[in-house]
């Protein structure tokens, strides 16, 4: 189990720690280095039912190349089974969401989910910090991603966070039966 953990960011700087009760919590300090009214916690799979249109609507910009929403009940259970969700938070709102997991020596990061009126304000930058931090103190020595080919705009945003591409990735059969137009899944890893 992975216990909980207490994200303080510290302006370029993250510090991760294992904390003994349920609920993440984000320090003073680390409020002042967020967007104003922005909080982080931890997901739990209550969550999930107001994740779900919250992951659609920001993953709306894919509907060019799957026939499909991003995700459903089934699929949020089995990613809760497989590794955590960070969730940013505005007066009890979710803003942003992402989704990591252990993979070894490796962490996977995926699904971030920054609400349109909360992109292109740091958000998403800080929440990928905060997911890199929290694999790195458990061990990962590189974290992973996946782009879609079409999604071009993303591999600016992930380079500036470090991100190189590092080859192609096997489509999975649920996304492969939503295609509507031919993709690659770009990997994109940063040594942590």
């Amino acid at each position: 189990m992975w216990g909980t953990t207490r994200f303080d960011i510290l302006g370029p700087h993250l510090r991760v720690r294992p904390f003994l009760f349920s609920g993440a919590h984000v320090s003073d300090a680390a409020q002042r280095n967020l967007p104003a009214g922005i909080t982080f916690r931890e997901a739990t799979e209550a969550d999930a039912e107001e994740m779900i249109p919250h992951i659609n609507a920001a993953f709306e910009v894919e509907s060019f190349f799957v026939n499909r929403p991003r995700t459903h009940p089934g699929e949020m259970a089995s990613r809760f089974r497989s590794g955590r969700f960070l969730l940013a938070m505005e007066a009890g709102r979710i803003v942003a969401s992402l989704h990591y997991e252990l993979r070894g020596e490796r962490g996977h990061i995926g699904m971030l989910a920054v609400a349109p009126e909360w992109q292109h304000r740091g958000l998403g930058a800080a929440m990928m910090r905060a997911a890199e931090e929290t694999l790195r103190a458990r061990g990962c020595r590189i974290a992973e991603l996946t782009v879609v080919s079409l999604r071009t705009s993303l591999f600016d945003f992930y380079r500036k966070q470090g991100y190189t591409e590092a080859g192609t990735a096997e489509i999975p059969g649920e996304l492969r039966r939503k295609l509507t137009t031919p993709i690659e899944l770009i990997r994109m890893e940063k040594a942590l």
